[in-house]
C-alpha cells in the first residue's frame, strides 16, 4: 500500500484494490495521494489530461479542501504561472531557474510545491530534465534539456464537481455532466456572468445648482446655460512662412529632393516638412545648399517632428543677435589672429605636393571582371595560408582538427 494523506472528498467509492494506472481513492471515501514517482508519469497517471480552465478550478479545489497537508496559497501561484504558459496540448515547460525568480520565491521552496502539484495528482511528468549538454562537441557552449510538465486533473475532482469521463488515465475524456454536475456548471455559468452589484444607491434627489438658459431676442432654443461660442480666429501666420500658392508648390518640390538626403526628415510628410522650409525656399536658397545646412546641425537621433525641430532652430538662429540669416548671403569676414608660422607653411607645402592635380586625368577604372578575379585569387591564397597552419598558430585544439579535416577533403 502506497504512503497516503487523508482528506474528505464527495465522490464516489473506488474498488478497495485499484489496479496500477487506474483512480486511486480508498473505501472510506478519502482521497489518496500520489506518492510514488512511478505513477506520476504521463504513461501511468490516473489523472486526465486537461486545459488551463479546468487545471486552475482543480488546483483551487484541491488546495481548497485540504487534500495534501503542505499545499498553500503558494501553490496555487505556482500552478497559475504553469497554467499560464500551457501550450495547446496542455504542456509546458519548468524553467525552474526563471521561475523561482518570477515568484519570488526559493528554489527550494518553487521544488517543494511542484512537488505537491504532483501529488495531488495535478501535474505529471511528460518528458524529464538532463543536465546532459546537447550542443555539438567542442563548440563552446552548454544546453541542457528541459522537463515538461503536463496538466492533468484527478478523478476525485471530476467526481467532486460531476463530470462524466470516458476511458482512463492521462488520454481519458470529459464527454458530459452528471445531474448534479449539470446543477453545478449551471450556477457556475450564472455567476460568471452575473454583472457585478452596485454598492451605492442612487440619490433620488438631487441637490446641484442648475444652470439656466440664456435667452437673446427671440430665440429661446439654447440650451441651459450654453451661450453662443465665440468664432475663434485663425492666428495669421508669422512672415517667413507666408507664401503664394506657387510659392508653396515650389516648398514642396524641394522639400521633396531634400527629404531623402537628410535621414532624420524622412518620418516627416512632405506639406509639413515643406512649411517650415518656407524661409529658405522664399529666399531662393537651393535643395543642395539646404540639405548641407541641415547635415551641419548633427541631430544624435530622429525627432518626433522634424518639422518642429526646423522651425525651433532657425527661429532661434534668426532671433540670435549676430546669428546669420538662412536666406541672406554675407560677406566673408576678415581673417584675423596671428599668421601661420613657417614650419606650417613648410608642411602644407608638403601635403598639397601629395596630393594629385585635379587637371590631370583620371586612371580609367577596371573591367569588373578583372576586380572579381582578383578577389577570387586572394580567397584562393588566403585558404592555402589557412591548411598550411602549423599546430603552433592554432590558438585552440578545434582549430587544429578542422585544418586537419579540411586538408583530407582537400583534392590532390
Amino acid at each position: 500500500m502506497m504512503q497516503h494523506a487523508r482528506a474528505p472528498v464527495h465522490h464516489a467509492a473506488a474498488p478497495p484494490h485499484p489496479a496500477h494506472g487506474q483512480p486511486q481513492t480508498s473505501t472510506d471515501n478519502l482521497f489518496i495521494l500520489v506518492r510514488s514517482r512511478a505513477d506520476q508519469e504521463v504513461g501511468t497517471t490516473a489523472s486526465r489530461r486537461t486545459r488551463r480552465p479546468d487545471f486552475l478550478r482543480a488546483a483551487a479545489w484541491a488546495i481548497q479542501a485540504r487534500l495534501h497537508p503542505r499545499a498553500s496559497p503558494t501553490t496555487l501561484r505556482v500552478a497559475e504561472d504553469l497554467a499560464g504558459r500551457l501550450n495547446a496540448d496542455g504542456q509546458v515547460a519548468y524553467c525552474r531557474e526563471a521561475m523561482w525568480k518570477r515568484l519570488r520565491i526559493s528554489r527550494r521552496t518553487l521544488e517543494r510545491h511542484v512537488a505537491v502539484l504532483r501529488e495531488l495528482g495535478l501535474l505529471a511528468w511528460a518528458l524529464h530534465g538532463s543536465r546532459t549538454n546537447t550542443r555539438p562537441a567542442g563548440s563552446g557552449e552548454w544546453a541542457g534539456t528541459a522537463t515538461i510538465y503536463a496538466a492533468v486533473v484527478p478523478r476525485a475532482w471530476d467526481d467532486a464537481v460531476g463530470h462524466r469521463v470516458h476511458g482512463h488515465g492521462y488520454h481519458a475524456r470529459h464527454i458530459g455532466f452528471t445531474p448534479r454536475g449539470r446543477e453545478l456548471a449551471i450556477t457556475e455559468a450564472r455567476r460568471r456572468t452575473r454583472p457585478p452589484r452596485r454598492h451605492d444607491a442612487p440619490s433620488c434627489k438631487t441637490n446641484h445648482q442648475r444652470r439656466t438658459a440664456q435667452v437673446e431676442g427671440k430665440n429661446n432654443n439654447a440650451a441651459p446655460g450654453y451661450g453662443r461660442r465665440a468664432r475663434r480666429c485663425p492666428q495669421p501666420l508669422a512672415e517667413p512662412y507666408q507664401a503664394s500658392p506657387q510659392q508653396a508648390a515650389h516648398a514642396v518640390s524641394v522639400a521633396a529632393r531634400i527629404r531623402p538626403l537628410i535621414p532624420w526628415t524622412q518620418a516627416e510628410p512632405l506639406r509639413r516638412l515643406a512649411f517650415a522650409l518656407r524661409p529658405w525656399t522664399t529666399a531662393g536658397r537651393s535643395a543642395e545648399d539646404i540639405a548641407a545646412e541641415l547635415m551641419a546641425w548633427r541631430i544624435p537621433r530622429r525627432p518626433s517632428s522634424p518639422a518642429a525641430l526646423i522651425m525651433s532652430r532657425s527661429r532661434t538662429h534668426t532671433c540670435t543677435p549676430g546669428a546669420e540669416d538662412p536666406g541672406v548671403t554675407r560677406p566673408a569676414a576678415a581673417p584675423t589672429g596671428v599668421p601661420p608660422n613657417q614650419a606650417f607653411r613648410h608642411a602644407a607645402e608638403q601635403l598639397r605636393a601629395r596630393l594629385p592635380d585635379p587637371g590631370e586625368p583620371s586612371a580609367p577604372e577596371e573591367p569588373g571582371f578583372v576586380i572579381r578575379d582578383r578577389i577570387l585569387a586572394s580567397l584562393q591564397q588566403a585558404e592555402r595560408d589557412w591548411r598550411a597552419r602549423t599546430p603552433q598558430e592554432c590558438s585552440t585544439f578545434a582549430a587544429w582538427d578542422a585544418i586537419c579535416d579540411a586538408r583530407e577533403r582537400a583534392p590532390r
